[in-house]
């Protein structure tokens, strides 16, 4: 083993112990293991409860905890924010992932021109012939 080896070692473990993150970094996972760890905790939850619960291993939970792993799947930040009682659209923040923003209000009240409210009061049978309708509009094309 060459001279310098032992503290490169040394320095490189204790890069790992703290852990520091760059600021892209920060700004893409932005705590999010370490809030998954903390939220986990806060419900009483163990790794191995997580993945009974879960089809989420506990060493990929662990990964994510640790940092290991910045930006898991939507799924699995959704399966997790259902577990532990946690906003999804903030882990889908944390993790680095694209949040769909509301529309304006005028415009999700409306589908189109077609008010949703309209829709909501639709029977079963009228919403059946609404969907045919569409159908037949769409094989007219």
């Amino acid at each position: 083993m060459r001279p310098g080896c032992n503290l490169f070692n040394a320095k490189l473990g204790e890069l790992r112990k703290n852990r520091t993150m760059t600021p892209r970094a920060a700004q893409t996972t932005n705590d999010l293991g370490p809030y998954l760890k903390s939220a986990r905790r806060s419900v009483g939850l163990t790794l191995r409860d997580v993945e009974a619960k879960t089809d989420i291993t506990n060493g990929y939970l662990s990964q994510i905890e640790n940092q290991l792993i910045a930006k898991p799947s939507p799924n699995v930040l959704f399966q997790l924010a259902e577990l532990y009682g946690v906003e999804y659209s903030d882990l889908l923040v944390r993790a680095g992932h694209r949040v769909p923003t509301a529309v304006s209000g005028q415009r999700a009240e409306l589908l189109n021109g077609i008010p949703l409210r309209a829709l909501e009061d639709l029977t079963e049978t009228e919403k059946n012939d609404l969907m045919d309708y569409l159908k037949y509009l769409k094989s007219k094309r």
